[in-house]
């Protein structure tokens, strides 16, 4: 006697056509790797790596094995792809929650000093679009938080965040600037700063307290050192004159 096993298909043309059914949806379903925070991840990298200009879907799709195409199911554009990235790094900012409010505020300063020279093509984004993601939110609730214990109140408090925030992106945007002009003359900074010396000292040869301290600043000096020691003195200076207007105790 010949067994026949039972399908759920009446016929074989049957079973081939749910079967080809199957693999069409499956095809027109996302990949199931890699997740979102992997693409945005990988945005980073470029971004870091490359700058802004080299990004695109396509680009970032060749990084991941995988078209174009598929990357719209997870993000509609390079605008929100952008979006993305700049909530991504807010993750590396460091914002205490205790302590003197201002050694938290220079803790947070410095961390996010940091994190913009770390990713410098941010420094040029933010500002340029709504930061509402859910890691930049928390890093202003956090900063808010800090000047409203330190006794700031109302909308003072956020003065204070706004100004704190305004100094380390205006002085960091110009450094990363900086940095990322002597890059792109594929000079170190030493032959940078040794073929432009004879036109700064030919524009100051008149201007005697300009002269002087250039001469003052030459020497051994690292450059971003220079600018760390810079930094480090405006953030004192403000935090300073933040204390200044606190309310009498």
């Amino acid at each position: 006697m010949v067994v026949v096993a039972k399908s759920r298909y009446p016929s074989v043309w049957a079973r081939e056509a749910a079967e080809r059914a199957a693999e069409e949806r499956r095809a027109a379903e996302p990949p199931s790797s890699p997740t979102r925070a992997q693409i945005v991840r990988a945005a980073v990298e470029i971004l870091d790596a490359e700058g802004l200009d080299a990004l695109s879907m396509r680009r970032l799709g060749a990084k991941l094995g995988m078209g174009a195409t598929s990357l719209y199911w997870y993000v509609a554009n390079k605008t929100e792809l952008l979006d993305l990235a700049i909530d991504e790094i807010y993750r590396e900012v460091e914002v205490p929650e205790e302590g003197h409010w201002q050694l938290a505020a220079s803790v947070f300063a410095y961390s996010m000093r940091q994190t913009l020279l770390r990713h410098p093509w941010a420094a040029r984004l933010i500002g340029t679009r709504a930061n509402i993601g859910p890691n930049s939110m928390a890093v202003a609730e956090k900063c808010l938080a800090l000047f409203q214990n330190a006794g700031f109140h109302g909308v003072e408090a956020d003065h204070a965040v706004t100004t704190l925030m305004a100094y380390v992106l205006g002085i960091t945007t110009t450094e990363t600037a900086w940095r990322e002009t002597v890059a792109a003359a594929k000079m170190s900074v030493e032959e940078w700063l040794a073929q432009h010396k004879p036109a700064i000292e030919y524009a100051v040869r008149d201007l005697p307290r300009l002269r002087s301290l250039m001469k003052e600043v030459q020497g051994d000096v690292d450059p971003r050192e220079a600018q760390a020691v810079r930094f480090d003195f405006g953030l004192k200076a403000m935090l300073d004159g933040l204390a200044a207007r606190l309310p009498a105790s």
